[in-house]
Formats: C-alpha cells, sequence, structure tokens
C-alpha cells in the first residue's frame, strides 16, 4: 500500500519575475497578495502580515518573491521568546542545550536539508531494488525482509517495537513512478516552506507530517475490518501534504496550476483534495493508496500553523 501522489502533483505557474535558485518559485500573486485579517488586533503568528498594497511594477531591482517572502518571514519569526530559566537548564533558555542543537541545524545550509532528503529518498528507492534483485538471483530474501520491516509503517512493525518505521517510511519507494511524482511535487514545494520556517521548523513540519500519516493510516487499516492488520504503507506523500497544506494556510490565495494547466486558489487545491482523499478512504475507491495517511498529513500541516500562529512553539 502507497501513499501515491498520483497526478495530483501542484504545478506552479512561471513568472519573470521569480528567479530562484531552485526555480520552485512559480507562484504568481495575483496583483498582490492579500493576508490580513478583518479583526481589529493582530494575532501572534500573522501580526506581520498586511495587505502588500504596493504594485508590482513599484518593486525595481527586487523580485516581487522576496518582496512577498521577507513580509511573511516577518510573520513567522519568533523573537524574544525565553521558556524555562535564563541560562540553561534542560534546553529551555537561551543557551540551553535545546536551545544549542536548534542555533546549529539552522546554520546548515538550507540546501543541504533540501538535498538531503531527496538524497535519502533515492538511497532508500535503491537499497529497495537492490533487495529485490538479490530475490530474485539467489532466492534470498532476508534483505528485503529487513527492508519491510524498517521502511514500511504497519501495526506490526509498532507491535515489534520497531517505532522508527514512523519516520524511515516518509523516505521510502519502491516503485519509480511513486517516487517521482512525491519528487516533482517536493521539489517545487519544499524550497519555498523551507525559506519561511527555517531548518528546525521545516524538518519539525516534514517529519511531524510524516509521523501523523504513519499513524493516521495505521488507525484507518486497524479501523476499516476491509484491510488487513499486517498491511503497511510507506511513501513520502503524507510529508509532503503537510507541507502543501500549510503553504495553503499560510498563502491561501497563492495559484496552484493542477496538471499545468487549471489554475486553482492554494486553499481550494487543499480542500479537494481532501474530499477526494476522504471520499475514498471512505469508499475504498484507491486500492493501493493510503488515502487516510493523505488526509493525516493534510491536517498535521494545518495543525503545525495554528500553532505557529498560536506560538505554541
Amino acid at each position: 500500500m502507497k501513499r501515491a501522489l498520483l497526478s495530483l502533483s501542484p504545478l506552479f505557474r512561471s513568472t519573470p519575475a521569480c528567479n530562484r535558485t531552485f526555480s520552485f518559485a512559480r507562484f504568481t500573486p495575483h496583483g498582490y497578495l492579500s493576508m490580513s485579517r478583518s479583526t481589529p488586533t493582530a494575532t501572534p503568528f500573522m501580526s506581520g502580515l498586511h495587505v502588500l498594497r504596493t504594485p508590482l511594477s513599484a518593486l525595481p531591482g527586487e523580485s516581487v518573491w522576496r518582496f512577498v517572502a521577507s513580509k511573511i518571514a516577518q510573520a513567522t519569526h519568533r523573537s524574544g521568546v525565553v521558556r524555562g530559566a535564563s541560562g540553561g537548564g534542560h534546553g529551555g533558555g537561551p543557551q540551553g542545550p535545546f536551545q544549542r542543537l536548534r542555533a546549529r541545524i539552522n546554520a546548515i545550509p538550507s540546501s543541504y536539508i533540501f538535498w538531503g532528503i531527496i538524497g535519502l529518498n533515492g538511497l532508500v528507492f535503491a537499497s529497495w531494488h537492490l533487495a529485490y534483485i538479490k530475490y530474485q538471483s539467489t532466492g534470498d530474501s532476508s534483505s528485503y525482509a529487513w527492508m519491510m520491516q524498517n521502511f514500511v509503517s504497519s501495526s506490526e512493525n509498532l507491535r515489534g517495537g520497531r517505532w522508527w518505521t514512523l519516520v524511515t517510511c516518509c523516505f521510502s519507494h519502491e516503485d519509480t513512478m511513486h517516487l517521482l511524482f512525491n519528487g516533482f511535487t517536493y521539489y517545487f514545494m519544499a524550497p519555498l516552506v523551507l525559506s519561511l520556517l527555517g531548518n528546525v521548523g521545516f524538518l519539525g513540519l516534514y517529519l511531524g507530517g510524516g509521523i501523523v500519516s504513519s499513524l493516521a493510516g495505521i488507525a484507518w487499516r486497524n479501523y476499516n475490518p476491509q484491510h488487513s492488520p499486517r498491511a503497511g504503507s510507506h511513501g513520502a506523500s503524507g510529508a509532503i501534504y503537510s507541507v502543501i497544506s500549510f503553504f495553503a494556510c499560510v498563502a491561501p490565495t497563492a495559484t496552484f496550476a493542477l496538471f499545468g494547466i487549471i489554475p486553482l486558489p492554494a486553499w481550494a487545491f487543499v480542500t479537494g483534495i481532501f474530499l477526494y482523499d476522504g471520499y475514498s478512504a471512505i469508499n475504498d475507491k484507491r486500492v493501493g493508496t493510503d488515502t487516510a495517511g493523505h488526509i493525516g498529513g493534510l491536517l498535521a500541516g494545518i495543525g503545525y500553523f495554528v500553532a505557529k500562529r498560536l506560538r505554541i512553539f
């Protein structure tokens, strides 16, 4: 069972003004991007987001993306928040172990995080194929069984104490098209959200979304008697869906081009995925796809946005 994205990978409309390094910034504001609320008091997470009334032609020497990103970054940046005693303790203070670890991770170039995740997916993909080739050529299934035990999320693996499979399954693909679809979506979406959240924030969203997706898939398979409790799932789409839904919360009016043709606002795109996967999960319309895991990933991204907005972390 796979968390296949099928053909729902978002393509972004290109614009000459957006010339980012990863060529992901094919996201086109319609004149300006409005992210303000009608309430008289600003909320903590969105306090820096104002209506961008500056016309595109009034931004000489700076791309539209950099202008918008700077505004969003101001809203997502947390400054002056100190938890725990000043001076250390077990991670709450400004010099605590957690804060030092956080600073070290954020000091890593973001490109290392971006390409590192792609590299891990490629490495696990190659490991699956090597294990299968070994099984076909020699009849020895030990390597393939090891991959099943360590890179697939399932009730059986959890009962066996292999809790890490909740995370490792998010880097695991056996099918080439499954890997390509997920990789394509990640390539265009991840750099944008990574630049907004920073390394630690992005990894928290990506890995946390993957864990929630894995747990949602396991829970649904255990609840639904039509699924075998021994069944499992793997794939990065649950984690990627959390990135997409988070971005849709930050910029709901940003345009996605579905199949590269149909323009949709981000909020409508995420809503459509949620309804489609929800219907498929309830009616078992897409056998072989972990639709419950997709929904878990979407909800994780929304929950992460709400937690950031309420300054929970």
